[in-house]
């Protein structure tokens, strides 16, 4: 069905289509921008968890080898007690935490957003030659379709504030610049 109204100077059955309305145009705009802070906040996301699991690695091997050079070295024996503690809470932060697992599970949503980001591009560079109704059906099957992938994200993930303050800061900064004379 095409949404389409009587334009004033036209024959009765001479109709005007509905352009993007400017509810269509902010819903739109609304997804570029949540798509892209989403797409920046997963990657920044994934390279935290990364380097903390590699930091934790890190410490567990440092901890296990200095507690052997202790020991064999005759170093004094609150060393090796230190190296040893380093090592079990280093690798249960590593256990417990999961960092790698959910850097791989940031990588991949990043991957996602980051088509979605570009889907949504393409949407915005079209938003005012388009049809209102086919431009909000688009809009919608998107929508949809980016919160199938982060419905279980909140879940699975850990939330970092300052990660999505930074996110939403430079989504907001970069658009703006690039369509302030739009």
């Amino acid at each position: 069905m095409r949404l389409s109204r009587t334009v004033p100077g036209c024959d009765e059955h001479e109709m005007a289509t509905i352009l993007a309305t400017d509810e269509s145009v902010r819903h739109v705009w609304a997804g570029v921008l949540g798509s892209d802070r989403m797409c920046r906040y997963y990657g920044y996301l994934a390279h935290r968890m990364k380097r903390i699991g590699d930091l934790l690695a890190i410490g567990t091997i440092s901890g296990s080898a200095g507690a052997v050079v202790a020991v064999l070295s005759r170093l004094p024996e609150w060393t090796s007690l230190l190296a040893m503690a380093i090592v079990g809470v280093a690798s249960i932060a590593q256990l417990v935490g999961r960092y790698h697992e959910k850097a791989a599970r940031s990588a991949d949503v990043y991957r996602q957003m980051e088509g979605f980001s570009i889907e949504w591009e393409d949407l915005w560079n079209g938003v005012y030659e388009r049809e209102d109704e086919a431009l909000r059906e688009d809009w919608r099957r998107l929508s949809e379709r980016q919160a199938a992938v982060l419905e279980r994200v909140p879940v699975e993930l850990p939330l970092a504030e300052g990660l999505a303050r930074r996110s939403e800061r430079e989504a907001d900064r970069y658009w703006t610049r690039r369509y302030a004379a739009a």
